[in-house]
């Protein structure tokens, strides 16, 4: 391989093959992020996209590819990648931007729940619109911010009444209490709310409500002096405690009956939940109208101090220590997220690992299947196993570790021959270089000397080029045999430089001349004077090529527009020459659909329709217009071929189906030959008596075969009923039943014989006088009718005959004969008519 052809290796992330560009994908590194982007974005296998996108780590580009590309699985990656982004990201604008990208309810969800940046998550918040998902943040986000501003966003009462029902927050299950208006979403908050806060809250909505006149008890109202105990009662403990005892009808003895209760309450109140219970009690306390002596008041006050006093101590160690329970849920669950980010870096780690000594293993064996590897890719891939085999000691899965190390090992050993030879290789072609470079010194030594400069300058171009070709030399010479060829060169540009300077002077006249060439071509583009334009094009395109050398890049852009101008009057000229040749081409469309049709007819059996279609096929090619005459003559070649071919056929339709029908009764008559050579087999009968039903089912056979090959199946079926006799008991085919049957009809036959017959041989006066008898008056026309009479029956005997199965063997023969001899001696004694 030259060293032109290395620098025109394609990298791995363009090999053909998918999964190729898989591993070279996961190989590439951050700051790759364009390529990585391109192949997400332009690559045709899914899985390549896919494994892009999972290295991506620009929003941008991952909202592109979740929005629009084709496949879903992509779609979905590269939504999963922008979640963890704007979930993760520590930088508040790419985590807005990784969000903006994100449209789907159940990202944003995630999002409001589980972002680090608190603006991300009310941007998340702010975007969902589903009210069971808002629910579902209200309910269970950990932040109380996060959790308050989805249950402000709540509009619809069935999501405010799930979020008092099941959330075990305070804060947001009484705000979406006291946002409820049903009375029987009240009802079910106060019986089922997992929130004992949001239940007493909904209970006090409901016995605060006016009841309705109709509903209202007959019974008479509570004096007024009873409302401090009604205050009181929502202070009531979670287990209610007994019913408070009737109150006294002194105003006195009510309101200290009224304080001990307030005091027994408190002092009985626990928890975090019991906060506001405690408010409502010393809202009640402070509410009451002192009327008993102060000594009794103020031990009163003073218990009721103590129990409010003991009860926020109790509601204070409830909140602390449900702070601490919390700050601990809190550590665990960042210790298990960052123990869990972990195991993925981990096993990340480990897949890249793996999918790096896979692709590594890959190479090492290709190279060395390879028959001309470049010493570079194997010295690479020989480093790069030693570092593999190192990284992949940590894999813990040891049956994969080891057999990716074997086959590492197994590659670097049937590598590292074929590195031996490519370095002895290497060292030979840098010192066959050195002898190389030398004598390029001494050309480019000997042009100093030259006067004619073009010359010199092509030379030194030549001299250049194959410079390049061999710039490798030994070690210890290189340095040397440069610096000696790059002072040649240096003092061969010096003498050349006025002569360049001259000839870029005639390039750029050149180009002001090609200028002119390709504006004259761009004017004609547009002509219809087909043959004249195309004449001077011819001649424009002659100046073009006598037109001396021009720079290269201007050349070639002039080139690209004269190019383009003779190509779009050319095309529009066979534009037009495609319609003129349009019909000739639509006739011999039309004709070779009626070819192809009159091809698949020609060998159809179904005789009168196929014919018909022949003859219409024939009548529409006459209506067909001319096509190309190089092509005439075959395409009717063609049709003729095939109708004639069938009409020839239809000519010997009759033949044709008896030369068919005979071959189908010949391979009938040969599976009962194979059934008779062959051992029994299973339902032995049945297949028998099928091949008979196909045989009288069967068309007619040629009329000289037809007697042969019924005698021939007669044959062949008695030969496997007598081979095998007890498989057709029971059966039409049943030899036994068969014989009686024909028995029966023998002396049926021979029944109906006339005695005359009978008596052939009784003596000669017996004879004359049965013959007398038969000659009276009458008696002749009566033995006639008689005589007809049985004629029928026999008849009928012999179409019996006909059908009864066969009777294989001598016994068979022997009835044959019989009824053969009885029908022509009945047929024999037909009475003579008188004379």
């Amino acid at each position: 391989m030259t060293l032109l052809d290395r620098f025109r290796a394609r990298p791995a992330w363009q090999s053909p093959d998918p999964q190729a560009r898989v591993t070279a994908v996961r190989q590439l590194g951050p700051d790759q992020s364009e390529l990585l982007a391109s192949m997400a974005r332009d690559d045709a296998d899914p899985r390549v996209r896919r494994a892009a996108v999972q290295r991506l780590t620009d929003p941008a580009a991952l909202a592109e590819r979740a929005r629009s590309d084709e496949d879903e699985s992509v779609r979905q990656e590269a939504a999963g990648r922008l979640q963890h982004i704007a979930e993760s990201a520590d930088d508040a604008a790419t985590a807005e931007a990784a969000l903006a990208g994100l449209g789907d309810t159940r990202h944003l969800t995630a999002l409001a729940r589980g972002a680090r940046l608190p603006s991300i998550r009310a941007a998340a918040v702010a975007r969902i619109e589903d009210p069971r998902a808002l629910a579902a943040v209200a309910k269970a986000a950990p932040d109380p911010a996060t959790r308050q501003a989805a249950l402000d966003a709540i509009q619809d009462p069935a999501a405010l009444a799930e979020v008092a029902l099941k959330s075990e927050h305070k804060d947001v299950a009484v705000a979406a209490v006291a946002r409820l208006e049903e009375a029987e979403a009240l009802e079910a908050v106060a019986t089922r709310a997992r929130n004992p806060a949001a239940a007493r809250r909904a209970r006090a909505a409901l016995d605060a409500r006016p009841v309705p006149a109709e509903e209202a008890a007959p019974a008479e109202p509570a004096p007024a002096e009873a409302a401090p105990a009604e205050l009181a009662a929502p202070v009531e403990a979670p287990i209610a405690p007994a019913p408070p005892p009737a109150l006294p009808p002194d105003p006195r003895e009510r309101e200290r009956a009224d304080r001990l209760l307030l005091c027994e309450r408190v002092e009985s109140l626990h928890g975090e939940d019991a906060f506001d219970a405690l408010e409502e009690a010393r809202a009640a306390w402070e509410g009451m109208a002192p009327q008993i002596e102060p000594p009794e008041l103020e031990a009163l006050n003073d218990r009721f101090e103590r129990a409010l006093a003991e009860c926020r101590l109790r509601i204070d160690a409830a909140a602390a220590q449900r702070s601490a329970q919390k700050e601990a849920a809190e550590r665990e669950a960042k210790e298990q997220e960052t123990r869990a980010r972990a195991r993925e870096v981990e096993l990340r780690r480990r897949q890249q690992t793996i999918a790096r000594a896979q692709a590594l293993a890959g190479r090492l064996e290709a190279l060395a299947r390879a028959e001309k590897p470049t010493l570079r890719d194997v010295e690479r891939a020989l480093r790069e196993e030693r570092a593999v085999l190192e990284a992949l000691a940590t894999v813990p899965e040891r049956k994969e570790r080891d057999a990716l190390g074997d086959r590492l090992k197994a590659g670097r050993a049937a590598l590292f021959p074929k590195a031996q030879e490519l370095r002895e290789a290497d060292e030979w072609t840098r010192w066959s270089n050195a002898t190389k470079q030398e004598e390029l010194c001494r050309q480019a030594e000997a042009l100093l000397s030259e006067e004619d400069l073009e010359k010199t300058l092509r030379c030194l171009r030549e001299i250049d080029v194959a410079w390049r070709d061999v710039r490798q030399a030994p070690r210890d010479q290189a340095e040397a045999l440069w610096l000696r060829f790059k002072a040649a060169r240096d003092q061969l540009h010096t003498r050349l430089e006025s002569y360049i300077a001259k000839k870029k002077e005639e390039g750029q006249a050149n180009l002001k001349r090609k200028e002119e060439l390709v504006g004259r071509a761009e004017a004609l583009t547009a002509s219809t004077d087909w043959l004249k334009t195309a004449e001077q094009f011819r001649k424009l395109q002659a100046e073009w090529k006598q037109v001396g050398p021009t720079p290269h890049r201007p050349a070639q852009a002039l080139w690209e527009r004269f190019r383009g101008a003779a190509d779009r009057f050319f095309s529009r000229r066979k534009e037009d020459l495609d319609r003129r040749k349009h019909e000739w081409a639509g006739n011999l469309a039309r004709k070779e659909a009626f070819c192809a049709r009159a091809e698949e007819l020609m060998t159809s059996t179904d005789w009168e329709p196929t014919a018909a279609e022949m003859k219409r096929l024939q009548a529409e090619w006459k209506s067909v217009g001319p096509v190309r005459k190089s092509k005439a003559d075959a395409i009717w070649e063609r049709f003729r071929k095939a109708v004639d071919s069938f009409f020839e056929r239809y000519a010997q339709r009759d033949e044709l189906g008896r030369a068919a029908a005979a071959a189908e009764r010949e391979a009938m008559i040969r599976e009962l030959e194979e059934l008779a050579a062959a051992e029994a087999p299973e339902d032995l009968a049945g297949k028998v008596l099928a091949i008979a039903a196909r045989w009288r089912q069967a068309g007619p056979a040629p009329r000289d075969a037809a007697d042969a090959l019924a005698r021939r199946f007669a044959d062949a079926r008695n030969r496997v009923v007598e081979a095998h006799p007890e498989a057709f008991r029971k059966t039409e085919l049943d030899p036994e039943a068969n014989r009686s049957r024909l028995e029966k009809l023998c002396a049926k036959v021979e029944a109906l014989i006339p005695k005359s017959e009978v008596a052939a041989g009784a003596s000669l006066a017996e004879q004359i006088k049965e013959a007398l008898a038969a000659n009276t008056m009458g008696a002749r026309g009566e033995a006639e009718t008689r005589w007809k009479a049985s004629a029928a029956e026999v008849e009928a005997a012999q179409a019996a005959w006909k059908r009864v199965g066969p009777v294989p063997g001598e016994a068979g023969r022997a009835l044959d004969e019989r009824f053969e001899a009885a029908c022509q001696r009945f047929t024999a004694s037909r009475p003579r008519p008188n004379r």
